[in-house]
């Protein structure tokens, strides 16, 4: 078992050129945080997959091969097109085009009032922010609205990409503030306050290349695809740092990931 107080994690500066930006690496990208997500869905025996941040749509509609349902949320109109338009009409895939913590909290409502008990998984990958110093933390972060409206909400796995997990993976730092636990935790805390909390590690990362995609099921070596990959081809990039919140306590010897200790 590997275990990682949250305190002793330095964050890591992102590059300039990439601040309030959308985060454009999905998690496709890396093999071995797929087979988590897998591991994952199968040990809680989730069916919807929910993505904030869709971006181009390649992760949402790689995941449409692996989960019963998946649902993409999109604000950015471009990027909404962009998706739809690579979902190429996959059935048990819906994208949306709002605010993501709207979307969130009217899901959510809706969840309840259907009377569901389902495990969700939820990935949490829309990362914009303003730097506005006027404005309080949870106006400039996304993640903390996207928190903020699954508050009660403690039938699923959450996800966070581009996480300050240390150990040499990077993960995101906007004006010298880090998207780590220290922001996050009392708002994970009034989603599940029974959360358990994992990392992955930068050791078992296992990136694909233009070469390891070509027979993967819901991908494609089109030029989105390899365009993707070649952006991503340096060390900053490709091991990016993901934490894990799950509604009860994981087997370390069955999934490989870091221990949080809040």
């Amino acid at each position: 078992m590997v275990g990682i107080s949250a305190s002793s994690i330095s964050p890591v500066s992102w590059p300039s050129a990439f601040l309030r930006r959308p985060t454009i690496m999905g998690w496709w990208l890396d093999k071995r945080s797929c087979e988590i997500t897998e591991q994952l869905r199968d040990h809680f025996k989730i069916g919807t997959f929910i993505e904030t941040g869709t971006f181009r749509g390649i992760n949402l509609k790689f995941w449409s091969y692996r989960f019963d349902y998946v649902i993409g949320v999109e604000l950015h109109r471009r990027y909404f097109r962009e998706t739809f338009h690579n979902l190429d009409g996959r059935i048990n895939a819906k994208i949306v085009c709002e605010s993501s913590s709207q979307f969130l909290e009217e899901f959510a409502r809706n969840y309840y009032q259907n009377e569901r008990h389902d495990i969700l998984f939820i990935y949490l990958d829309a990362h914009f922010y303003t730097s506005d110093e006027k404005k309080t933390k949870e106006d400039r972060w996304v993640v903390l609205r996207e928190l903020k409206a699954l508050a009660g909400f403690k039938n699923c796995v959450l996800a966070i990409h581009d996480f300050n997990c240390g150990d040499g993976l990077y993960g995101l730092v906007y004006d010298g503030e880090p998207l780590n636990f220290e922001l996050v935790k009392d708002y994970l805390a009034q989603v599940n306050p029974n959360f358990s909390y994992y990392m992955n590690l930068r050791e078992h990362c296992n990136p694909h290349t233009e070469e390891s995609i070509i027979g993967v099921e819901g991908l494609e070596p089109d030029f989105t695809t390899l365009e993707t990959i070649r952006f991503h081809n340096t060390d900053r990039l490709k091991y990016r740092g993901i934490l894990y919140c799950t509604p009860t306590p994981l087997d370390l010897m069955e999934f490989n990931l870091a221990l949080l200790n809040p």
